[in-house]
């Protein structure tokens, strides 16, 4: 019986069917959970979140781009030649639509590139992805710089200086981040989140009826009641909305045991970084023209949840990532500086501060994932380096497999060779063991004896004292 299904594995093999299934996830690694049920909850949430950012940054893009080209030509707003205005919006929504697809590809997961590849779609590394989201972050800042070019032409080069420095550098470490963090999900995630932010008030910037609102505050932009108050108000809106919903996602790390996490830490950094997003949303929701206390509230609220997030950090976590630790107390310590700058000092306006604090709390939520979630001993990690196993393994041809064919015969495996221990302990590769003699040798068994000759020859072959006929 043994002999007859020598080879053979039934076609509904449980094992096989379990490696199937997770060859057949290649997302698994991206919700960083081994595929269990919340976790791949999280996971399509985080897909669903970023294809609408990236639409809504897509529209932004258009709305900058079009108020760029257009008053290029010194086009009137009334009249007839406003239908030469409306031309200029085929190439302004050709730019946005570029700069979605390549937003969509560089915060693409795995299996949203294989799917690319599957519909012959050309396929981008990682290199390139970090490339393209590090341009246009580099995009964002110098158009930020253009549209309020008055303020920075006291400065020596101008405006122009200026914009070149800080796209450069914003550009090349954004282009480092994303290399690196690049596997993470919530990264990714997260990464539009801050994108949709910024590009949603350069769209307020563009058009703006407000004038020099950066000697105020940035929530002027919010007051004009007009599409350019609706683009601000709508990006602080949907941003915090992302940043409380990925709460869970940006700490998930912090449970591992390695960071000695103490009881009640996980949750209290998300409830922080939750009240933050919702802050953020009331800013939103309520304009400083409106309720200006109310407003305000939520703006102070913000500000002190993210002051316990830095000062916390080695509370919550007794082994914290020591760079983190240092980046907490340094993004403290510069809020407090910038604080005093403008309130005590009169150094620069609110919006200077403004920009400080929403650029700390961006850039310290996006370090929180960069120091835990892809450290080399993560779950996340691990997850991943499984994954590219599976994958490995799911890219070998498979042999064809029917319910009506019943048992598919396998090549029979090779057995190792046996292996043999010395005397001494060592182990030796199989060898060819000579019989021993049990009686006297026929004179075929004395010609495989003796090295060097054949079967074939006569018996009194080799045998010393005889000389050959």
């Amino acid at each position: 019986m043994r002999g007859d299904r020598a080879g053979l594995v039934p076609a509904t093999s449980k094992r096989a069917g379990s490696v199937r299934q997770r060859i057949a996830a290649p997302g698994i690694a991206d919700c960083g959970g081994h595929g269990r049920p919340e976790v791949v909850l999280e996971q399509r949430f985080r897909s669903f979140v970023r294809r609408v950012y990236a639409l809504l940054i897509a529209i932004a893009v258009s709305i900058v781009l079009f108020r760029i080209f257009a008053p290029q030509r010194g086009m009137p707003r009334d009249g007839a030649p406003l239908t030469a205005d409306v031309l200029w919006l085929l190439p302004a929504a050709a730019g946005g639509a570029s700069i979605g697809a390549a937003i969509v590809v560089a915060s693409a997961s795995r299996a949203g590139l294989e799917g690319m590849a599957r519909l012959g779609l050309p396929g981008l590394g990682a290199g390139a992805r970090a490339l393209s989201n590090g341009l246009t972050w580099a995009a964002i800042a110098q158009l930020g710089v253009h549209f309020t070019a008055t303020a920075f032409d006291v400065l020596p080069g101008g405006h122009s200086l200026v914009g070149a420095l800080l796209g450069g550098s914003l550009g090349f470490g954004t282009y480092r981040l994303h290399r690196h963090a690049i596997e993470h999900d919530a990264y990714r995630t997260f990464n539009l989140v801050a994108m949709l932010l910024a590009t949603g008030i350069l769209a307020s910037m563009s058009m703006t009826p407000t004038g020099e609102w950066w000697t105020r505050n940035f929530s002027t932009l919010g007051t004009s009641d007009d599409v350019a108050a609706a683009c601000f108000n709508v990006a602080i809106v949907v941003s915090g909305a992302g940043m409380a919903g990925l709460a869970r996602s940006l700490t998930r790390a912090l449970e591992e045991g390695r960071f000695g996490t103490r009881r009640g830490g996980v949750r209290t950094m998300r409830a922080l970084i939750i009240i933050i997003g919702v802050c953020l949303m009331g800013i939103g929701l309520v304009p400083i023209d409106g309720a200006t206390l109310l407003h305000n509230t939520f703006a102070a609220a913000a500000a002190g949840a993210f002051a316990l997030l830095c000062l916390g950090a080695h509370v919550w976590a007794r082994r914290m990532p020591r760079m983190l630790v240092r980046f907490s107390y340094a993004a403290f310590g510069l809020e407090v500086v910038a604080m005093i700058a403008y309130d005590r000092l009169g150094f620069f306006s609110l919006t200077v501060f403004e920009i400080i604090a929403f650029t700390l709390v961006f850039a310290w939520l996006i370090a929180l994932v960069a120091t835990t979630a892809m450290h080399p001993h993560s779950a996340e990690a691990r997850t991943d380096a499984a994954t590219r196993r599976h994958l490995a393994l799911g890219s070998f041809p498979r042999r064809a497999t029917t319910a009506a064919s019943g048992p598919v015969a396998l090549a029979p495996a090779r057995r190792a060779p046996r292996r043999l221990r010395s005397s001494t302990g060592v182990m030796k590769g199989r060898v060819r063991r000579r019989s021993r003699r049990t009686g006297p040798l026929s004179h075929e068994q004395r010609a495989m004896w003796r090295g060097g000759v054949s079967s074939d020859d006569p018996p009194d072959h080799g045998i010393p004292g005889r000389p050959r006929r």
